[in-house]
């Protein structure tokens, strides 16, 4: 068993020494019965085993599908994208609390490259996708010789299968068509809500299925409706006949005139008549505008985005100190419990028996305009004649700028000592002669 490199603590197994889980064949019976065969009560269950819904409106909802409706690609995106940003800092523990350790080896795998194959901002898009629409994603824990994390592989959640065995999980995944098994502590399991012992619930297909299924028909409705034309299927009727040819030119020329992008259907003609007959609803009619609207909330909901946030509700003009607040609000309340779990996931998959710890940090997300920040540079080094707890070149690292070249610079700023030497201690008063 290696030493860890910093604190000098057993860490991890080295390769040599693990085990890699075998596939437990079943036992094959010897005659078939009804009683072999599972069976579903519902659709729903059905569905539910082979990772799709059947919606009600009629589309089936997939993660491939549910993508190609735009709301819920903005979420997506919106979510991943935020997960994406946020820097993940490694720190040591020391007596007097914590030091940041960016020198740490894991700090690169987490913050620039965890695999050849893409950037760490990829790589937390694609764990955050697969967590909202399959439930959870994961990630190999590729080791050296000495156990040592050297590679963060991320997989699709369709090729991972996930086993109890005992108080353990035991990871099966089909990595370049090679079926293997992974002991718990080499998978990064960043499950979602609903986690139930070996997978979570997925935001798209479980809360917001029913929602995405009519937001597809929806569309296919308006691409059929805009495709014949802005018209619905009409009929020409009167007593009497037409001469084929006189119905045939009268035919194409409504088609031509009123025909849509891919030249509507013709109407139905008959008898010579300029009467018109409306065979079914109108756009108007279904309150497409309304209904599209609504399932669009819905989604938004279930996946926990502001409606704002992706052009969506009546008050997505509302910028300013109230879109701050609400912006704010998706951070704590929809990020918040992401990140949360899955730093406790990476801290006790890599750091468990050492003196490092990892945490999340969204500042970045919550960084308020430069306004906010100078009032809150000003009151922390001292202003308003109150002690300061920041130094100005702190406020300049947080700002991206350089540190200022002299040692008054690195002390915070305490009103109480104006005239005194410069940030120095008062001495004591001398007794009376």
């Amino acid at each position: 068993m290696r030493l860890n490199w910093f604190n000098k603590t057993p860490d991890a197994l080295p390769v040599a020494d693990r085990q890699e889980p075998v596939i437990e064949a079943a036992a094959v019976p010897a005659v078939r019965n009804d009683s072999d065969t599972r069976t579903y009560e519902s659709i729903s269950e059905f569905s539910e085993a082979m990772g799709f819904v059947a919606s009600s409106a009629g589309p089936v909802v997939t993660s491939k599908t549910a993508m190609r409706v735009a709301i819920v690609y903005a979420c997506i995106r919106l979510v991943a994208g935020a997960m994406g940003t946020m820097p993940r800092t490694i720190y040591r523990k020391t007596a007097a609390g914590r030091d940041k350790d960016s020198a740490h080896p894991i700090s690169v795998l987490l913050n620039l490259q965890p695999t050849p194959l893409m950037s760490a901002a990829m790589f937390w898009e694609f764990i955050t996708a697969c967590m909202l629409l399959e439930g959870d994603g994961f990630a190999v824990i590729l080791r050296d010789a000495f156990g040592e994390p050297v590679e963060l592989l991320p997989v699709s959640s369709n090729n991972v299968h996930v086993e109890q065995r005992g108080n353990r999980l035991v990871y099966f995944i089909t990595l370049n068509g090679v079926h293997r098994g992974f002991d718990q502590d080499d998978i990064l399991h960043f499950a979602g809500f609903g986690f139930n012992g070996t997978r979570s619930l997925s935001a798209v297909k479980y809360a917001a299925g029913q929602s995405v299924g009519m937001a597809m028909a929806m569309e296919h409705f308006a691409g059929d409706f805009f495709k014949s034309g802005v018209h619905s299927d009409i009929a020409i009727m009167k007593d009497g006949t037409w001469k084929p040819e006189d119905q045939e030119a009268f035919r194409h020329a409504w088609a031509n005139t009123y025909a849509g992008r891919d030249k509507g259907r013709p109407p139905l003609t008959l008898g010579k008549s300029l009467k018109i007959e409306q065979l079914k609803v109108s756009a108007s009619d279904t309150q497409l505008l309304e209904s599209r609207e609504f399932e669009n909330i819905n989604i938004c909901t279930a996946i926990g985005v502001p409606g704002f946030l992706v052009n969506q509700g009546k008050n997505v003009t509302a910028w300013g100190t109230g879109m701050a607040e609400m912006s704010a609000a998706f951070v704590r309340y929809t990020l918040s419990p992401h990140y949360v779990r899955w730093d406790q996931e990476l801290n006790r998959k890599l750091f468990m028996r050492s003196g490092h710890f990892v945490e999340t940090n969204p500042a970045g997300l919550m960084r308020g305009t430069l306004k906010e920040r100078n009032e809150a540079y000003k009151s922390a080094l001292g202003g308003s004649n109150v002690p300061g707890y920041m130094a100005i070149n702190e406020v300049r690292q947080l700002e991206n700028m350089p540190p200022l070249d002299s040692d008054i610079y690195d002390q915070p700023y305490d009103p109480r000592l104006v005239g005194a030497a410069p940030f120095a201690e008062p001495s004591p008063e001398k007794p009376d002669a």
